[in-house]
């Protein structure tokens, strides 16, 4: 019986021309190229003003419900 010695997966090199160690390997390799500097940032748009009106709307509901609870927990104790 004989033992193996382990394969050692080759390096990539990064784009700087050092080699990538660990967790930089794996960030590298899955690291999206945009063509516009500014393309990753958002300046904010429909999608922001449709999540605000979400949350105002949710917190509407929230205080309605605990008014309603309110005030029936305050008929029941009356009873």
């Amino acid at each position: 019986m004989t033992i193996k010695k382990p394969i050692t997966a080759p390096q990539q090199d990064a784009p700087n021309g050092a080699t990538a160690v660990g967790g930089a390997a794996i960030a590298d390799r899955f690291k999206l190229d945009l063509q516009d500097p500014n393309a990753g940032k958002s300046s904010g748009g429909v999608g922001t003003t449709i999540a605000l009106v979400a949350g105002l709307v949710a917190l509407a509901v929230a205080g309605v419900l605990t008014f309603v609870i309110y005030q029936h927990w305050e008929f029941l104790k009356g009873a």
